[in-house]
């Protein structure tokens, strides 16, 4: 496909529309736009435009059908997979001005924001009226961004992923039509259920320029354990077990010990380096999570565990999150000039431990030679066990 190219008219077009202060064809500007935390190399844009309404991305994407110049949504640039890259250069649109959290219905858990808007500074403002937005990908990610690649995270064993807390969206199309999707309603059975279509859709059927989300209040008790295995056999039984047994975890993260070791040297923490299994649970109260508590224990015992340290404190268990959403950054500090690959994938909750254990991603990627430190093998029997596994 042949693309259109800027030219100075084209300039002048979006100058009109946002203002010279609020567009850039600065070279470090279009380098900072070129690529994200991905492998993928950089490919510079044309010209970063900083839009504050759905209807300046409107008019640019307008012209943009009109003479086929590419434009591509950018919201944080903390993808791992390359999908905010311009590839074919043209016109970038960070939505980092559009970070306004417009308006929060308390007693109906809702919440409406710009696109641009931080999760974890969304998160740190609902925290005061004792909310939460639960997808927790890690990363500086926007709603926006979360909204493109349907983020997922720790949490989302129990609370499901970025879909889930959807409610109503404002999307700008290709066209430069401005739609509006959803509805407040917590359930619908009436028309196409378009949020859906745009969640996931990685910026390829719109650009998402205002957000509805559902909230869930923050729990009265949590309650977390760290438990070391000999084996990662061990430990990837014990977490298909303990989801057959009917519990409810809010997380379950699983590190080997190639990765315990960067996380320890990283973060100057002292885990044991064996395969560590992290736990958590949320309630109403402690003692309900204590038996919960005890059951996983069982499990555990049962799967040869070495040591299962429960009721940490909020201040180390808040550390060892820390820690494992830091995992690539620590892989990336031990390992300079290299170039990490993550990979996603999916298998039935009985095929969990040898699905884990397989190296045949490892070996194909390896055939095609790409310049990879570790490759993550990240498995999930159920929406959010996403165990760091380097093969």
């Amino acid at each position: 496909m042949r693309y259109g190219k800027i030219t100075e008219r084209e300039l002048n077009f979006i100058r009109e529309i946002v203002g010279p202060e609020r567009m850039s064809t600065g070279e470090s500007v279009l380098d900072l736009h070129g690529k994200d935390e991905s492998f993928h190399h950089k490919r510079r844009p044309d010209v970063v435009v900083w839009p504050l309404s759905a209807e300046e991305i409107s008019r640019i994407l307008k012209m943009g059908n009109r003479k086929r110049i590419p434009v591509t949504p950018w919201g944080a640039g903390t993808s791992v997979e390359g999908n905010p890259i311009p590839v074919e250069g043209g016109v970038v649109l960070s939505l980092q001005q559009m970070n306004h959290i417009l308006e929060l219905r308390t007693e109906d858990l809702q919440v409406r924001v710009e696109a641009g808007v931080i999760y974890k500074e969304l998160n740190q403002y609902l925290s005061r009226y004792g909310l939460f937005f639960p997808p927790d990908p890690g990363a500086s990610a926007t709603i926006g961004g979360m909204v493109g690649n349907n983020a997922s995270g720790i949490r989302t064993i129990k609370y499901g992923s970025t879909k889930d807390s959807v409610l109503k969206m404002v999307v700008v199309l290709p066209s430069g039509e401005m739609i509006h999707t959803g509805t407040n309603a917590v359930k619908s059975s009436s028309g196409y259920d378009l949020c859906r279509l745009f969640v996931g859709s990685e910026g390829t059927l719109g650009v998402v320029t205002e957000v509805t989300l559902r909230l869930v209040g923050l729990p009265a008790a949590f309650m977390a354990a760290v438990v070391q295995f000999s084996t990662v056999r061990e430990a990837t039984d014990t977490v298909s077990m303990t989801m057959r047994s009917g519990l409810s975890p809010t997380a379950l993260e699983l590190l080997d010990v190639p990765t315990v070791q960067v996380v320890n040297r990283y973060k100057k923490l002292s885990l044991e380096e064996k395969p560590t299994l992290f736990i958590e649970f949320h309630g109403t109260s402690s003692v309900a999570l204590k038996e919960d508590l005890e059951v996983v224990k069982e499990i555990c015992a049962d799967h040869h565990s070495l040591r299962f340290n429960a009721g940490i404190g909020r201040e180390e268990r808040n550390r060892l999150w820390e820690a494992r959403h830091e995992v690539r950054d620590a892989i990336k500090a031990d390992n300079p000039s290299t170039s990490s690959l993550v990979i996603d994938t999916a298998v039935p909750i009985s095929k969990y431990s040898e699905g884990l254990m397989t190296k045949v991603l490892a070996d194909c990627f390896l055939m095609e030679r790409i310049n990879v430190v570790m490759i993550f093998f990240a498995t999930s029997t159920l929406p959010g066990i996403e165990p760091m596994i380097p093969l």
